[in-house]
């Protein structure tokens, strides 16, 4: 039996439509540089709430919605991440060409929308390759928001008193955040987890909880 979609999932859904438009509002009128403010809130709000700018406010993500839904509705498999891909060190050198391009084009003051390009390469990769093959190891954003993440006060977390094992909540998790335990229960692991709250949706036993 499928659950209602809580209040929570609702206004999700209506933020992540709000920050879309404005993202494409401010492209439109030429300073989608501002959106580093977003950004920026979003990164301050991460060591409360964790990666809320990737489940709420991330266009990229948005845009990854409609996507998965036609891939899923068609059944077309995409592409595990590749083994040799899934090193860190990939990931930190991206940040740090990404950093490295943003400094340098404001610096020589070159019109080159780096933002643009990521959510490009963003689309184009998870067109073939899994979604998490995007979030835990290529995205610059979110290895930023890993840091803020690490220390964020509330997270979501699941009891394993309550946990019945029945891993709905890993069929939903767009990230692959969400392990298997020797017992069999669940447990997320929060620094990679993208606050969607999909797993919470989907807990047949509502396990899941979002708290300190």
């Amino acid at each position: 039996m499928k659950k209602k979609i809580s209040s929570k999932i609702i206004f999700m859904y209506i933020s992540e439509i709000i920050f879309f438009v404005l993202f494409f509002l401010l492209l439109e009128n030429h300073i989608l540089i501002r959106w580093i403010f977003v950004f920026i809130a979003g990164l301050f709000l991460s060591t409360f709430m964790g990666r809320v700018y990737c489940g709420w406010m991330c266009p990229i993500n948005t845009l990854f919605k409609p996507i998965n839904f036609i891939y899923k509705k068609l059944n077309i498999k995409r592409f595990k991440t590749p083994e040799f891909l899934k090193s860190n060190i990939l990931r930190y050198a991206l940040l740090f060409l990404f950093i490295s391009l943003f400094i340098t084009t404001k610096i020589l003051k070159i019109k080159l929308n780096i933002l643009l390009y990521v959510i490009g390469l963003a689309l184009l990769i998870t067109l073939f390759f899994e979604e998490t093959f995007w979030h835990k190891n290529l995205c610059p954003y979110g290895t930023i928001l890993n840091i803020g993440e690490r220390i964020s006060s509330f997270k979501l977390k699941i009891d394993e008193d309550k946990c019945i094992g029945c891993g709905l909540c890993q069929t939903v998790c767009p990230n692959n955040t969400i392990i298997t335990l020797d017992n069999n229960k669940r447990k997320i692991i929060n620094k990679e987890c993208l606050m969607c709250f999909e797993c919470q949706r989907v807990c047949p036993v509502e396990a899941i909880s979002f708290k300190k």
